[in-house]
């Protein structure tokens, strides 16, 4: 279990005994009572250090037996409740973490899988120096094996980690693009028998594209437009407002609409949709406005037209979305990944 966060504690005292309102409650801090707080933290950066290093050395244990492997489940767990902690989950690297996280990844049993995967997406989540250490260590082609893994919660834990471990990274994102992200994301996001699944894999879609916009293009011809339709027809409301959330910000390019438009089935998802939401009583209703917002202004864009001259990103074979001839698979010659602070996604309300 993690440990109390002395160094929280010690600031939230002093703030309240420097703010009391009542002066007869009010005591002075001395600095024999800060020198204890700072003993006591350090005391406790000590203790869990030991103890990850006493998790770790247990984790390294090749006994495979249902005994050990229950047991590994139980530390695993402790370990994603420790290292929620920044400083804790860069302690880990620290002490050699990375190659027994490694290690259990590729573990013959599906739940200790699932279980690294998840650690490994707590240690990397908003870290950059740890999205770094673990994507320089070879993190990436096990979590990229895992997507395909015969195990369920294994895909899906695969994507969180594949999420975490490039959110706001450019060089994570690159590097997963470069080893199929969206063909993989594709095949997860049409597997319906997974609704969890399908959502996370439409929503990391969504960073893919916007992160370089020109993927759309390969995306379209490898069943982009079918994959969203269907997200949009699905029974899960977390899948039908991730398809949609995906959609909108890709109706941002002209070529992407004029595609939408010539895709009867994807249109009539949209209208069933539409239908659906505006029949909903208003309780029901209110827990989907997100999704009537976002398709809505799907339709809207789709009514508005999208600009004068069809888009080859996704109509032609060569082009990214711009209409750049690239000639090497969507990625214009000497240019830079778009970054996605350089587009302008649509910034819809409850979008993912």
């Amino acid at each position: 279990m993690a440990q109390p966060d002395w160094k929280g504690l010690f600031e939230w005292s002093i703030q309240q005994q420097d703010h009391s309102n009542d002066p007869s409650t009010r005591r002075r801090i001395t600095e024999e009572d800060r020198r204890w707080f700072m003993e006591a933290m350090q005391s406790q950066t000590e203790d869990v250090t030991k103890r990850l290093r006493g998790i770790k050395g247990a984790l390294d244990d090749k006994d495979d037996s249902d005994a050990q492997v229950g047991e590994k489940l139980k530390l695993l767990d402790d370990l994603i409740e420790i290292v929620e902690h920044i400083d804790y989950a860069k302690d880990l690297t620290h002490i050699g973490g990375l190659p027994t996280l490694l290690g259990l990844l590729g573990s013959a049993h599906a739940p200790v899988r699932a279980s690294a995967a998840e650690v490994v997406a707590t240690c990397v989540q908003n870290h950059p120096p740890v999205q770094t250490h673990f994507l320089e260590g070879g993190v990436l082609p096990r979590l990229l094996q895992l997507v395909q893994d015969p195990d369920p919660t294994c895909r899906r834990k695969a994507l969180l980690a594949l999420s975490c471990l490039t959110r706001h990274n450019d060089a994570a994102m690159d590097a997963f693009r470069a080893e199929g992200a969206v063909d993989l994301l594709l095949v997860a996001a049409r597997d319906s028998s997974d609704p969890r699944q399908q959502r996370k894999a439409l929503q990391l879609l969504r960073e893919v594209f916007r992160h370089r916009p020109a993927d759309v293009r390969g995306a379209a011809r490898a069943g982009l437009m079918p994959a969203i339709a269907d997200g949009i027809a699905s029974a899960d409301a977390g899948v039908r407002e991730a398809a949609l959330a995906l959609l909108a910000l890709l109706v941002q390019h002209p070529g992407v609409v004029q595609a939408v438009q010539a895709d009867e089935r994807l249109k009539q998802r949209l209208k069933e949709n539409e239908h659906r939401l505006n029949n909903l009583d208003i309780e029901d209703l209110d827990a989907e406005r997100d999704q009537l917002a976002l398709t809505e202004h799907i339709l809207e864009k789709l009514n508005g037209g999208g600009g004068p001259e069809p888009d080859p990103a996704v109509a032609g074979p060569d082009a990214t979305v711009d209409g750049t001839d690239s000639g090497r698979g969507g990625q214009a010659p000497d240019q830079a990944p778009a970054k996605a602070s350089e587009e302008q996604p649509v910034m819809m309300l409850g979008a993912p």
